[in-house]
């Protein structure tokens, strides 16, 4: 135990942690003002206007444009520890790569996820009754308004405000690991983490600004089961993708190492010295 907290100080003192730790704080003091603005202005509206739609978009841009920056953040700390200097070209490189690169898409998939999760709980909203349920398929699904001022599924009801908080911190934690993102060599992780990341967001608007609680409208029709909603279901999707994904890395770490191990074991005959063979 000793050894793993020396490890950690040290680790601690590093330039690459120091660099991480700022980046983050400074990239989350510069959301969160954009993010209670656009929560605020999202949830004056009772219907849908084109405004509403200006707002998504708007909101989308501004943060994929932050993170991006971010990376400049870290790139200019970096090397300030490391006492090196880079020229202006070069760090508009980074917030250009940044911008159009693997975690954009990742965000953007995740605000897609908001958007659905906040359309359909609007729609629900104004459409739906919480004494009447409205029969979509029959004995499979329905649909019927329900608020809830617990956790997913109804978990540690009565407790709104701790839960805002959770999923408030939540969401900066799986931000930190999106800039792992990478469709292309992590699918299974990357979607994992924007479904995940998508579902804790839309629940927490709800928490924040919804006195009567989150918004559900899904009923199964087949079984006793809680309501639930978008969000719900991309969280449950997201953290099952994600532990699938864990499962593989371990399974192929495994697998590399046993194949190591057997060529370390293997006996290679021993090669005759040359001057035994002078001598024959």
């Amino acid at each position: 135990m000793k050894k793993f907290f020396d490890k950690c100080k040290q680790w601690m003192k590093t330039s690459e942690f120091k660099a991480n730790f700022w980046t983050i704080l400074l990239t989350i003091f510069i959301l969160i003002p954009f993010i209670i603005l656009f929560i605020t202005i999202m949830m004056q509206f009772s219907y849908l206007t084109s405004f509403f739609w200006i707002a998504i978009l708007i909101m989308l841009i501004v943060l994929v444009v932050t993170i991006a920056f971010s990376g400049v953040i870290y790139a200019k700390l970096y090397n300030n520890y490391m006492e090196k200097s880079l020229l202006k070209k070069e760090y508009l490189s980074i917030f250009l790569k940044e911008l159009i690169g693997p975690l954009s898409l990742g965000l953007f998939i995740t605000g897609i996820i908001i958007f659905i999760d906040q359309l359909t709980k609007l729609i629900a909203i104004n459409e739906l009754l919480e004494t009447e349920s409205v029969v979509f398929i029959k004995n499979f699904l329905n649909w019927r308004l329900a608020y809830n001022k617990g956790a997913a599924w109804s978990m540690c009801s009565g407790h709104m405000n701790i839960l805002a908080i959770v999923s408030l911190i939540a969401t900066f934690v799986i931000l930190y690991f999106m800039k792992d993102f990478d469709i292309k060599k992590r699918p299974l992780y990357s979607i994992a983490i924007s479904f995940m990341l998508g579902g804790t967001i839309g629940n927490m608007i709800d928490r924040f600004f919804r006195f009567e609680g989150v918004v559900d409208f899904i009923e199964l029709g087949f079984m006793e089961f809680p309501i639930f909603n978008i969000a719900d279901s991309f969280l449950v999707v997201g953290t099952i993708l994600l532990m699938i994904s864990i499962i593989l890395i371990d399974g192929t770490k495994n697998k590399k190492t046993d194949k190591n191990l057997k060529i370390e074991e293997v006996d290679f005959p021993e090669q005759p010295n040359s001057t035994d063979v002078l001598s024959k």
